[in-house]
Parts: structure tokens; C-alpha cells; sequence
């Protein structure tokens, strides 16, 4: 099979869809693995090495997708790309299709008849989702460290070091969400000597949090409870997504206008639940709104794309290397969990989350629909 990775074309994405351990192991089984000219280097993962891994590097996206019949990549596709579709392609990537509303992106999808293979969509048994677990763990790492950045004068803050020292009191950060991000985010803010309070809505996270982080304060859900420890907050961290259909905000511009003056919002799920959110970008990642910084930076695993690839190919590697081996009809077939991560197929939305999201027809996937992959 020709696989193919493009560079990544949205602003300020770092990350590759493979790195050369995985080319190595991809031509180990003959295939043919084009790389685009410089896609990792943001990575740590020059040219060269993808060469003597066994790739062919190719100068162009064009190259890529002309040559390729399957795309590995990261992120959605960008409107550049449609254009460079092929017909009964198969793509790999985050696409998501059943968050997002992006109808241009699902359209050209259908009009070439992609098979499109969505990462956020990959589903275990357990109900696990593993290539979004290790990312929220960054991402939640990173809200901590990138509060304690921007809190400094000369990034934007007021010169404030977010540490415990001897004879000064402790800043506040309060966590909406116990999951994995807030989990990570609070035990970068428990080693710096901070009072971490997180907010949970699972009865069952928290028994998992009080015995994974004695030092923190788990509180349940409540609104009023939530703002007294808003108020009282010098770092708000978000790791709650919006749910389907829901469209009042968690944190209200009320809420936010009674925080410190100088606190800090950091929002990793962009925007959607606190109302002063607005989606920002890592070139220019902070703004204040209400004397408040805000910091709504939605791909953060971006800033360590080298640790970012390398463990999205832990789970996406095999994948990949199945499809390629056995074939699309074979894995389908075979695979029920890559069966049931791929949103559109020859045509039509085969994954109900998808069709729901975006109020189109939707239909399960039928071994008719297949081409001859």
C-alpha cells in the first residue's frame, strides 16, 4: 500500500502523523511510505531519518494526496485540501465530525468518497477513547505549566510566580472536571505547592481522586458552590467539553466579572462553557477580557509534538498498520472497534454521532459499500 503524510497545514500544528519507528515498520512489510518535504521537523524527525527508515520524501501536499491511498495526519482537514482529495481515499486523522460542526470539510469528504477514519473516535471495549486519554494528559499538564508561564511579567501577567514560598500565601486553582486533563492539571499544581480544588459531577471519579490526590479538595458538583470557589480562585482551569445540545454556558460573564483582578482562566477545551471563552490560537494564546486573563489554546499537545506523536502512534500505529496490511474490507470486516471510528465511507456518514451532529442522513456501514480495497 502508498502511504502518504502531509505536513500539517493548520496554524501552528507541530505534530506528524508518523514518526520514523513507524515507517521503519511499515516498509519492513513493503509498503511504500511517502513523507512530504520537512513534516517533522517541528517534531524532532528530520528528513533523513525518515529516509533511512525506509520513506521516499516528496516535495509537495499535492504529492501526497495525488500518490497516496491513505493519508495518515493529525489534525482536520483545512480548506486547501479538499481540492486534493481522491476519489475512494482513505484518510486518517482527528476529523471531529461528531463535535464540530464543519460542513464544508464532511461535504468534500462525501462528494470524493472518502473513507474517512477518525482517531477521536476510537473506541475500546471498556468504553475508553486512547488516543484522547494521552492527549488530555498532556493537554491538562501543559494548562498548569502554561498558567505558570503566562502569569510572569513580560507574557502577559502581572508578575506573579505561581509557587509556594515560605511566608507569602499559596495561590488558589480550582479545576472544573476530574478527568484526565484535570487529574494531570492538578498534580502539576499539588507538586508546585498550590490549594488545588477540583470539581467532579462523578460520585465515582472522585472516590478515584481522593485516593489518587489526598492533597486536593473534591468537591461535587453544585453552581453556587462552584462560584464561591471561583471567587476565590487565582487560576480557573477548564477541562470540561460542552454536551450535545447543551448551550448555557457552566461560568457566565457574571461569574467571571467577580473573579481576582489579574486571575487567569485557562480553557483547554477552547470555548462553549465559560462564557468570556473565545477560541485563541498558540501564536497568540492569551487576551484579558474582564480583567481577567484568558488562555483558550484548544491543541495544546502541540507544543511537545516529539512526546504528542510518539504516543498517539502507540494506539493509532496498529491501526495503521493493520489497514495496511490486511486491507480496508478485511479490517472492517474483522475489526470492530476500527469499524466503528470511520464517519464516512463511498459516499455516505456511516457513524451515527456524526450524522446526528450534523442533522444529515447516516446509515451503517454495508460490505456493499465498499470499493475494492
Amino acid at each position: 500500500m502508498i502511504i502518504g503524510v502531509p505536513k500539517e497545514l493548520k496554524t501552528a500544528e507541530t505534530r506528524v502523523g508518523l514518526n520514523p519507528t513507524w515507517v521503519n515498520k511499515l516498509t519492513g512489510f513493503g509498503h511504500q511510505v511517502l513523507i512530504q518535504n520537512s513534516a517533522g521537523d517541528a517534531s524532532g524527525f528530520s528528513d533523513e531519518s525518515y529516509v533511512l527508515a525506509g520513506a521516499k520524501i516528496v516535495n509537495t501536499i499535492e504529492e501526497v494526496y495525488e500518490k497516496a491511498e491513505f493519508v495518515v495526519k493529525v489534525k482536520e482537514l483545512q480548506p486547501y485540501e479538499y481540492d486534493l482529495l481522491q476519489e475512494n481515499q482513505m484518510i486518517m486523522a482527528w476529523f471531529h465530525l461528531a463535535e464540530d460542526v464543519d460542513h464544508e470539510m464532511l461535504q468534500a469528504l462525501l462528494d470524493k468518497k472518502v473513507t474517512s477514519i477518525s482517531m477521536e473516535l476510537i473506541v475500546l471495549p471498556d468504553g475508553t477513547r486512547p488516543t484522547i486519554k494521552p492527549m488530555s494528559e498532556i493537554a491538562g499538564t501543559l494548562a498548569m505549566l502554561e498558567a505558570v508561564k503566562y502569569a510572569q511579567y513580560g507574557y502577559g501577567g502581572k508578575g506573579v510566580l505561581l509557587r509556594k514560598l515560605a511566608g507569602l500565601p499559596s495561590s488558589n486553582v480550582l479545576i472544573l472536571g476530574g478527568g484526565n486533563a484535570g487529574l494531570n492539571a492538578a498534580q502539576v499544581a499539588v507538586g508546585l505547592g498550590l490549594n488545588v480544588t477540583i470539581i467532579e459531577a462523578s460520585l465515582n471519579r472522585m472516590d478515584y481522586l481522593n485516593n489518587q490526590l489526598p492533597q486536593v479538595d473534591v468537591l461535587y458538583w453544585d453552581e453556587e458552590l462552584m462560584f464561591e470557589e471561583l471567587i476565590q480562585s487565582d487560576v480557573l482551569i477548564n477541562t470540561i467539553y460542552p454536551l450535545p445540545g447543551v448551550t448555557e454556558p457552566l461560568v457566565t460573564r457574571e461569574m467571571v466579572s467577580k473573579m481576582k483582578p489579574n486571575s487567569m482562566i485557562i480553557d483547554i477545551t477552547g470555548a462553549g462553557l465559560i462564557e468570556t471563552s473565545r477560541y485563541t490560537t498558540l501564536e497568540e494564546p492569551i487576551y484579558y477580557e474582564l480583567d481577567v486573563l484568558h488562555y483558550c489554546v484548544p491543541n495544546m499537545p502541540a507544543l511537545c509534538p516529539q512526546t504528542s506523536t510518539n504516543i498517539m502512534l502507540m494506539t493509532t500505529g496498529q491501526y495503521i498498520m493493520n489497514i495496511s496490511n490486511n486491507g480496508l474490507k478485511d479490517v472492517i470486516e474483522n475489526d470492530v472497534i476500527v469499524r466503528n471510528c470511520i464517519s464516512t465511507l463511498n459516499g455516505e456518514i456511516v457513524h451515527h454521532e456524526v450524522g446526528i451532529n450534523h442533522n444529515m442522513p447516516y446509515t451503517d456501514i454495508k460490505m456493499e459499500l465498499l470499493s475494492s480495497k
